[in-house]
């Protein structure tokens, strides 16, 4: 079955004339992506408004450039809705215009462009297509695929499609290319006739790729376009001997084969019904097959949609492609990851599928969208546009030292921006700074611009002692019968384009001794007017100076356990904050978030355990420890959890000796507060006094509460909300 050309990428519907660009705090489930507060951009109603989107900057200034092909042009009047191209400047006045770039092109319908050729502006769909330069001062890339050659309108009208180079300034002459136009060729479906050149694009440092899925009878090909040589590039042959491939329906160029090489790559979405992708390198004035895939499902459109981006920054470009009619129910769509290994060979690497949604469309636009998250791998954005009944998601993916990160790490959706909207995510641009906060901001057709927000990554140390021996009490904290030792904690942060300072008091972290030990406690922290497995503090912090506390932690007497190890922990917050703006910056600063991946926790934990190392008579037993114990991200622990329970209910192991285990009967009332619990946002368990209350709950764990002046220790409400995350 043949698709139709009329509308590629699929039918826009809804508020297709408003567009939306966002600006301030996100919500919690975007992570650095910000949401919540969009400005609006309007466009003509019926115009197909965001059908592309493109993200410029010039001169210190910052351009959304939209494409609106089905719009009627005010510079060319007398033409039927030729389609438009629209600069949207990004700034914080409330008085915000898009405004139509004039492309010189005139007032009348019909334009001649060579011996035989005549061109037709009517519904020529201007703006189909948006690609920009990868140069500090790009130029633009717009297409009309539409666009048609009436020279033979007698026998043929030849869709060859036409695209316009824009300078930078975005105003001035601009530079026609009609690729498919050759001198006396007239046949309509051999050869280049009906090519429709431009409904796809990109453009490289000096190759401007243009696809063109009708040549050679709809098999498709690509043309590139050589600024320095001014010169084309093609097969001298069709390159798919499969008749209605669709070949060029998506392009793409990257670094394939070495990081010095540009090659392309190309979608062919109908081949043998299931579609096919390959990459071509350039020797001489042609184009040679180098690399081929195909898709796995019939009617899956692989190849639809591409996207070449160095996710593991090994200096070779990766390849994503989109499948977005891939089905198990109908057409949830996903997206395949190829590693690129050099010389032309790729490896399959994953495949994505956002939620799997119902008729979502997932891969049905894929984008670059640079290194939001300043962790030094790229990243990617992908579009379900018909996702949760046409409102549409966009989903975030990492890129990482082993290429994508298989969970993404944000859904975006376009129904909690604004109930009214459609097709949110159907076309997507990255990669450029449009605040100047030094992060990458994200176009998201059909109307929303989002800036990221700046990350914060805070390192933590842990410092434990080099040894204690148990057996010679010597605590020099008051307590001369006691065994303690010092546990030392040093945080700093960094990140791009921060204030020099976290504000006054607003990091919080809790450090914890002994979380994920479901026996006896056997470490204590001494902390007016209780004693507890947890401390917790806020600090005020300077950018890249570290700032370090020191706790005391006391040993219990007659510890059964000498095997396992001690552990620490420590986990941390950001309170409310405020970015102070930089002075070119024409958009309010965004809050910071912290570094986080999805799955993770935001927490760290000594490296090298500290052990108990039990010898031949207990006056030998040793706590040996580490100098600097430096820590890292702590992952999923699985099957931990932690349970409400007195010395006497425990789980008690002793060298030699049974173990036991009870629980505390239903009615305690620890069980009702534990319920209660687990309807807690855990930022809660930080605020007011509800953690005071949790502790003045609290059981007495201690063997001998005699030993200690305040011997009874209370649960940790931190240590217990950890765990329970863990079950």
């Amino acid at each position: 079955m043949r698709a139709r050309m009329a509308r590629p990428k699929g039918h826009r519907t809804g508020l297709q004339h408003v567009f939306y660009v966002c600006l301030s705090f996100s919500v919690a489930y975007s992570y650095n992506i910000d949401l919540e507060h969009p400005l609006v951009f309007r466009g003509p109603r019926s115009s197909f408004f965001g059908y592309s989107v493109l993200e410029h900057y010039h001169d210190n200034t910052r351009w959304v450039i939209v494409g609106a092909p089905r719009a009627n042009s005010s510079y060319s009047s007398s033409v039927r809705s030729p389609g438009a191209v629209y600069k949207c400047r990004v700034h914080s006045n409330p008085e915000r215009r898009c405004t139509e770039m004039d492309l010189g092109r005139g007032n009348k319908a019909r334009e001649t462009c060579g011996k035989t050729c005549q061109g037709d502006r009517d519904d020529e769909w201007m703006g189909v297509s948006l690609a920009r330069q990868d140069t500090a001062n790009g130029n633009i890339l717009a297409c009309a695929h539409r666009w048609k050659n009436v020279y033979y309108a007698s026998e043929h009208i030849l869709p060859h499609g036409y695209c316009a180079i824009i300078p930078p300034s975005l105003q001035g002459r601009t530079k026609p290319l009609i690729p498919c136009y050759e001198d006396h060729k007239q046949k309509y479906g051999e050869e280049h006739g009906s090519c429709q050149a431009g409904i796809a694009g990109v453009f490289t440092e000096e190759l401007v790729v243009m696809g063109a899925p009708g040549s050679y009878y709809w098999t498709g090909t690509i043309k590139v376009y050589n600024l320095t040589s001014d010169s084309f590039y093609s097969p001298k042959e069709s390159i798919d001997s499969h008749g209605y491939s669709y070949l060029g329906y998506a392009v793409a160029a990257g670094h394939f084969s070495s990081p010095n090489v540009v090659d392309i790559a190309a979608g062919a979405p109908q081949h043998s019904g299931v579609g096919k992708v390959y990459i071509f390198k350039i020797e001489g004035s042609s184009l040679v097959k180098s690399f081929q895939a195909t898709g796995k499902m019939m009617g899956s459109y692989f190849g639809s949609s591409l996207c070449a981006v160095d996710l593991n920054q090994d200096g070779l470009s990766d390849l994503l492609v989109g499948a977005p009619m891939h089905s198990q129910l109908r057409d949830e769509g996903q997206v395949s990851v190829y590693l690129g290994k050099g010389n032309g060979v790729m490896e399959e690497h994953a495949v994505l599928t956002g939620d799997n949604a119902f008729n979502a469309h997932f891969g049905e636009s894929i984008a670059a969208i640079g290194d939001i998250d300043d962790d030094g791998y790229q990243d990617v954005a992908i579009g379900a546009p018909k996702e949760d009944d046409y409102a549409g998601a966009v989903y975030i993916y990492h890129g990482g030292a082993t290429g994508i990160t298989q969970i993404y790490s944000m859904k975006l959706s376009g129904r909690s921006l604004n109930p009214g909207l459609q097709m949110f995510g159907q076309s997507i641009s990255g990669t450029v700074d449009m605040d100047g906060n030094g992060y990458s901001g994200t176009m998201m057709s059909f109307f929303v611009c989002c800036r990221s927000r700046p990350v914060i990554t805070v390192d933590v140390s842990i410092f434990l002692p080099v040894s204690i021996n148990i057996s010679l009490p010597q605590c020099h904290e008051g307590h001369p019968n006691l065994n303690c030792f010092n546990a030392t904690v040093c945080l700093r942060f960094r990140g791009r384009q921060l204030p020099g300072q976290i504000g006054k008091k607003n990091l919080f972290f809790v450090l914890m001794v002994e979380c994920y030990y479901l026996t006896a406690i056997r470490l204590l922290f001494k902390s007016r007017p209780f004693c507890a497995e947890f401390m917790s503090q806020q600090l005020s912090l300077d950018i890249n100076r570290e700032e370090c506390q020191r706790y005391t932690a006391f040993v219990k007497k007659d510890v059964k356990d000498v095997f396992t190890a001690i552990t620490f922990e420590v986990a941390y917050t950001l309170g409310s904050h405020a970015l102070t703006g930089h002075p070119d910056q024409e958009l309010p600063a965004l809050t910071p978030v912290l570094r986080w991946r999805k799955g993770n926790k935001i927490a760290v934990r000594n490296e090298v355990n500290t052990f108990f190392l039990h010898y031949l008579t207990p006056k030998n037993v040793l706590i040996i420890g580490y100098q600097c114990a430096k820590v890292g991200f702590l992952f999923e622990v699985e099957n931990k959890r932690c349970l409400f329970c007195t010395k006497q209910d425990a789980r008690q192991t002793s060298f030699g000796t049974g173990s036991s285990e009870k629980r505390l009967p239903e009615h305690h009332h620890l069980q009702r507060r534990r319920r209660r619990l687990r309807h807690q946002h855990p930022l809660q368990l930080f605020q007011g006094g509800f953690l005071h209350q949790l502790l003045a709950e609290g059981l007495c764990l201690a063997e001998k509460p005699a030993a200690f002046s305040l011997e009874c220790v209370f649960v940790s409400v931190i240590q217990w909300f950890v765990c329970w995350l863990q079950a």
